[in-house]
């Protein structure tokens, strides 16, 4: 009997196969032109897809009705073997909530909370909802949702994901398949995690995404496994420091399975981009160099409006302190927002990172930090000088800057851009883009208009132009590079007609700062410390002189400011999205700070290429990924 048994499974396998191989054959043949000679081309990967309709013959529906292309991807690849992972599929159901009979319109995923969830299709965002905490539907609701509509032209449709726990874009934005779009949840109507997914053709009726994707994650299953592997491999260093932050994540950026797969290139391309918005603020290849500290960081070409928060508050400290020591306001500036990161990382008020040498007699605090040499990047622990507030800071290091010999170079540069090389070029810090960094903070919000030369070269009457710093030196390649020919204008997309698909990996990791509230408060400023004779050194009020001896104090106040992270009373969590922000709002009063989350993109990191050749053959032949530091 189960001989008779097998051998009837068997039949209705090959019968299913023979109907796969015939709809694929079809399809194909409708997407290339319907000759004959390029169904002969494509035998060679019908072969390869005969095997992957093998690895799921348990399900023999699925196996005539499964549609594999690149054009469509699974929603999530942490979690192997989707068929399984389905807890409620397409269709007519008993609901689990209300236990009515229901149709369910897309297919439920179970997967743990915080699960990257991944956009299907190329496409827009239309809606980003976060169910408020006054509605009083709010529970049964898809919870937080998104939902993307294709611009794909041969796929059109929508897809939807719901009950997420935090949405990772916004509307109006532009996504890529494979694109993270939010973390998987246990929001709105739902008894357990789950990613609810659905698939809308003609973005009005659903029908089931299963044939769209159980048959694609067979695939992508096989090349995540390798590509998890080799993350490790990669060099991508994290951002720390900030009240928000991922895990480095990886996501599918690109699948080559009807088109042919680029040549890989060893040096990616890395990007910063605004979660919100997925507006691109800054890219850069590689470090393929000593002491990089990651990638190439491209100075912008063109000047920005002073418009961050930050520069506004501190521009009269620097613009005064340039008055009374000649360091260019907008060095001090630049030099602040990369060493404070923006206010939020100071060591007992040190905002310029200047440690405590054996010739510094003040106060001491200890912190770790990260330091580059030829061998990489290090963390160390190390002793730096302590103030009693941010204006003391500003004087020492105005300070530190003239009585230093090792900046005299720095200070006979008129060009602030120079400015920046030279302090690079006089190791103020061993990050290897450190001069890169400090131009683009001064391009981005025009900090050169805050100098007293009002970003103007005297002799010329124009606008002072970047100088590269040229204080690097490229190791030499380790093999000559082939240049890859330019496509055809007449064939830009070349079918594959090898046995081998290509499945590109990226890694990203989201990072900055919550919705918060503004706390100001005005505090007497300390009374400067004085010697036995009574000469006071520079003090937090930014001048010295000599005391009247009797220690008098100082009446004036300056302002302190301290934050307070936003709470969804929906959620009970911290806020990174702006559309949460916007619910969040009523429920608060004061001065209000929107979260400013932003995302450092390595895409095309890890290409896993997986062969077929045979029928019942199909592993990963080779894994490549990028070199440098990113």
């Amino acid at each position: 009997m189960k001989i008779a048994k097998g051998a009837i499974k068997e039949r209705l396998k090959k019968e299913a196969m023979r109907q796969l191989k015939k709809k694929l054959r079809s399809t194909f043949l409708s997407h290339v032109g319907g000759f004959w000679w390029v169904y002969a081309i494509l035998l060679g990967l019908f072969l390869l897809l005969y095997f992957i309709a093998a690895v799921i013959s348990s399900s023999q529906s699925l196996a005539v009705s499964a549609i594999l292309t690149e054009r469509f991807l699974p929603p999530q690849i942490y979690n192997p073997d989707l068929e399984n992972l389905i807890t409620d599929g397409f269709g007519e159901r008993v609901h689990p909530v209300t236990g009515e009979p229901s149709f369910h319109t897309g297919i439920d995923i179970g997967v743990p909370t915080g699960t990257p969830v991944s956009s299907s299709q190329d496409g827009v965002v239309t809606s980003v909802i976060y169910p408020k905490a006054t509605d009083p539907d709010a529970l049964n609701t898809g919870g937080i949702n998104v939902a993307i509509e294709s611009t794909d032209e041969e796929m059109p449709g929508t897809t939807r994901y719901q009950h997420l726990s935090n949405a990772l874009v916004g509307p109006g934005q532009s996504v890529k398949k494979g694109q993270i779009i939010g973390l998987s949840g246990n929001t709105g109507r739902s008894t357990g995690p789950h990613l609810h997914f659905e698939y809308l053709p003609d973005g009005k009726e659903a029908t089931d995404p299963s044939p769209y994707v159980l048959f694609m994650s067979k695939i992508t299953d096989m090349a995540s496994e390798a590509a998890f592997n080799a993350v490790g491999d990669v060099n991508f260093s994290e951002m720390n420091g900030y009240d928000f932050k991922t895990n480095p994540l990886l996501y599918i950026s690109h699948a080559y399975i009807e088109t042919v797969a680029p040549s890989f290139n060893e040096s990616g391309t890395l990007y910063t981009r605004d979660m919100n918005s997925g507006t691109v603020l800054g890219s850069g290849t590689g470090g393929g160099y000593e002491g990089s500290g990651g990638p190439v960081i491209t100075v912008p070409t063109t000047v920005g409006v002073l418009h961050h928060p930050f520069f506004i508050q501190w521009a009269p400290y620097a613009m005064d302190s340039e008055k009374r020591t000649g360091i260019k306001a907008s060095v001090t500036l630049a030099q602040m927002a990369l060493e404070s990161n923006w206010g939020r990382v100071d060591i007992c008020n040190n905002v310029f990172g200047i440690k405590a040498n054996s010739s510094w007699k003040g106060p001491v605090c200890y912190s770790g930090t990260n330091e580059e040499d030829s061998t990489g990047t290090h963390h160390v622990n190390a002793a730096f000088r302590a103030y009693p507030n941010y204006t003391a800071s500003f004087d020492d290091h105005a300070l530190f800057l003239i009585q230093n010999p090792r900046y005299t170079v720095t200070r006979s540069k008129k060009n602030p851009f120079e400015w920046a090389n030279e302090l690079q070029r006089a190791t103020y810090a061993t990050d290897g883009q450190y001069a890169n960094k400090l131009k683009t903070l001064m391009m981005n919000d025009n900090l050169v208009s805050l100098d007293q030369d009002r970003g103007i070269d005297p002799e010329t009457g124009e606008p002072w132009k970047d100088v590269p710093y040229d204080g690097y030196i490229p190791l030499p390649p380790t093999a000559p590079s082939t240049p890859t020919p330019p496509s055809k204008p007449e064939a830009p997309v070349k079918v594959n007609t090898s046995e081998s698909i290509t499945i590109m990996f990226g890694i990203e990791q989201l990072y900055g700062t919550y919705g918060r509230q503004v706390h100001r408060t005005q505090i007497k400023k300390p009374k400067p410390p004085t010697n036995g004779a009574g000469t006071s050194t520079t003090g937090s009020g930014g001048t010295s002189g000599v005391g009247s001896g009797t220690g008098s104090e100082d009446d004036s106040t300056e302002e302190q400011i301290s934050y307070t992270n936003l709470t969804d009373p929906y959620t009970g969590k911290p806020v990174i999205n702006l559309e949460n922000y916007k619910n969040v709002i009523p429920f608060y009063s004061g001065e209000l700070e929107a979260p400013r989350i932003f995302v450092k993109d390595l895409p095309d990191a890890i290409a896993v290429t997986l062969e077929s050749s045979s029928a019942d053959d199909l592993h990963v032949a080779h894994v490549d990924f990028v070199k440098g530091q990113y």
